[in-house]
């Protein structure tokens, strides 16, 4: 191997390792098993990041003659081909999911918390510093006003109106007056629907202040929850009674109907990997099934099952998006495929949350969202 093989096989080599590693890190965290297994595979990753390179250049040093051992050579084309298949991934064969044609609208408006409420609205200290680089987005929400076309969606149904929050992780590292900010956005655009997929509450001493906060909702037909993997770090049982309290419905592995503008709509909740079903999810005649989930990766399911709709979360879009690459980081069996965005298989339709607040205060690229989905079948478009 002369020296110009080598570089381009090192180059590239070390950006199919990171690949690798991430990839794996991202499908241990969409798995349901208990949270010491998950962070105990994700120290094992990130050792297995720093040191295996480590130890290849280790390897090159000790070796005769400046060359890699085999071994290490095996690696790296290994590693090469993991570069080759998330190109091939990211760019031909995620294609067949995306379905862009179904957004007929999208209006975007940006909550510039930072200028009308200034850093307060972030934790003091380490949060703060890290809210206040440059082009973090953490504080620049994102309203979408979407209208996307639904499959099979019942004519009375059309311009049936959805907001989708998601990934709020109330903790006190973003204020109260954030999420304030939020339910007034919301409330100022009368929806029928409110669904929130998860992820609502970090902390067990912000329950009582989520569900005060939470409870100003307000929306024609009703607030629809299901809760995620880390609402199930607290006291889950307790935020689902709190947002009970206040009215709201709770779905999570169930489901129920209600008559919308003549037609039946059965609104259900998936939970799955961190909490079971309790249910048979019925309401084949429904004329909209709706279903909320926290993570995308049960996509699948939902075909399986005829719903209409899906939305979810969990994936924060990322949270840090590059050019070109878009998406690294997503804790999902899927890996970035439903970082965020509008997707479809057969006759259901996925929209994945960006994620409305946020636990990690570094956002680039990919600033929180609050979807407001108006429905619209293929002529009332």
């Amino acid at each position: 191997m002369n020296a110009w093989q080598a570089i381009v096989l090192i180059s590239v080599g070390l950006v199919g390792h990171v690949i690798l590693w991430t990839a794996l890190v991202n499908r241990i965290h969409g798995l349901g098993v208990t949270r010491w297994i998950v962070d105990a595979l994700t120290l094992t990753c990130g050792v297995a990041l720093v040191a295996i390179p480590a130890a290849m250049f280790w390897d090159l040093r000790i070796a005769a003659g400046g060359q890699f051992s085999n071994v290490s050579v095996a690696y790296l084309a290994l590693c090469s081909l993991m570069v080759v298949w998330s190109a091939v991934d990211r760019w031909w064969l995620r294609r067949g999911d995306r379905n862009q044609s179904l957004l007929f609208g999208n209006h975007t408006r940006v909550l510039e918390l930072r200028a009308t409420h200034g850093a307060k609205l972030l934790a003091s200290g380490v949060v703060r510093c890290l809210g206040s680089l440059p082009g973090n987005e953490v504080l620049r929400v994102h309203i979408h006003e979407k209208q996307l076309v639904v499959p099979s969606l019942p004519v009375a149904l059309d311009g049936l109106r959805i907001a989708h929050l998601s990934d709020l992780h109330m903790s006190g590292r973003l204020s109260a007056e954030y999420y304030e900010a939020v339910v007034e956005s919301v409330n100022e655009w009368e929806p029928d629907l409110v669904a929130i997929t998860g992820d609502i509450v970090e902390d067990a001493e912000w329950i009582d202040r989520a569900g005060e906060i939470l409870g100003r909702l307000r929306a024609a037909s009703g607030v629809y929850f299901v809760l995620g993997n880390h609402d199930r770090k607290t006291d889950h049982e307790g935020i689902r009674r709190v947002l009970i309290a206040e009215g709201q419905c709770d779905v999570g592995g169930r489901s129920m109907e209600l008559t919308l503008r003549g037609e039946q709509v059965l609104i259900a909740g998936n939970e799955l990997p961190w909490f079971p079903m309790h249910q048979e999810i019925g309401g084949d005649a429904a004329g909209l099934r709706l279903l909320l989930a926290h993570g995308p990766d049960q996509f699948a399911w939902a075909q399986q099952r005829g719903f209409h709709l899906m939305l979810a979360g969990h994936n924060h879009g990322g949270q840090v998006c590059f050019p070109l690459i878009g998406a690294i980081v997503a804790p999902s069996v899927s890996g970035t495929r439903y970082a965020g965005g509008i997707f479809r298989r057969g006759d259901t339709l996925l929209h994945v949350s960006r994620g409305t607040g946020s636990l990690s205060p570094l956002r680039w690229n990919c600033p929180p969202e609050i979807a407001l989905l108006t429905l619209r079948t293929a002529d009332g478009r």
